[in-house]
This record gives C-alpha cells, structure tokens and sequence, in this order.
C-alpha cells in the first residue's frame, strides 16, 4: 500500500500564522523560500514593537503540523534576518525604515 503525502501550494500556505507549542503567536508566513543548499523554509514576518518588522526563516523540519495554522515547537527556531522597514500605525503599509512620513496614507513615522 503506498503512504498518501500532502503536499502544500504556496497559496495554501501564505498568510497563515505561526504558532509555537504554547499557543503564542510568532508571526504571519509571508512566502516559501529556499536556501543555497536547496533547503525550503517558510519565510515569516513578525511586527515588533513600534512598527518594526522582522522577518525569519523556518526550515520544514522545524514544522510540527500545517493546518488552519503553522505550528511550531519553539519561536526559538525561527532564524532571524535583518529587515530594515517599518509597518504604519494608521495603515499597516510597510514604509523604509528612514521614512518620516508614511507614502500610502501621509501618517507621521517619526516616533
């Protein structure tokens, strides 16, 4: 009897938030990347404090289970990358970090 795999589309899987084992929130999953050495990973966005957006990559092997959301066994697994954008407070809309004002909607980023 052959085992049934699942396989997931991208579609499916961007936009779903990640949660660790003990139901925190650790971000939202903004696309599907990979490696150099050809390992996938899910690139996740968090919003920190003031604004500030931080993305990570999370290896597949790292993944507990896909559903309704991504879980996760630690938020420790996440590896962080530099991202140097800030989100509105108004709008949400990801705006340079340098930006003093927000381009969409005009909204003050000077903190």
């Amino acid at each position: 009897m052959r085992k049934l795999i699942k396989y997931h589309r991208r579609e499916e899987i961007a936009g779903k938030e990640v949660i660790e084992s003990e139901a925190k929130k650790v971000g939202t999953v903004k696309d599907v990347g990979y490696s150099l050495d050809g390992k996938a990973a899910l690139i996740v966005e968090q919003t920190m404090d003031k604004g500030r957006i931080q993305e990570g990559y999370l290896s597949f092997d790292k993944i507990e289970k896909i559903g309704d959301v991504v879980l996760v066994k630690s938020v420790e697994d996440l590896e962080i990358i530099p991202v140097i954008e800030r989100a509105c407070p108004n709008c949400k809309a990801k705006n340079p970090a340098d930006m003093k004002y927000c381009f969409k909607c005009g909204v003050s980023l000077v903190e």
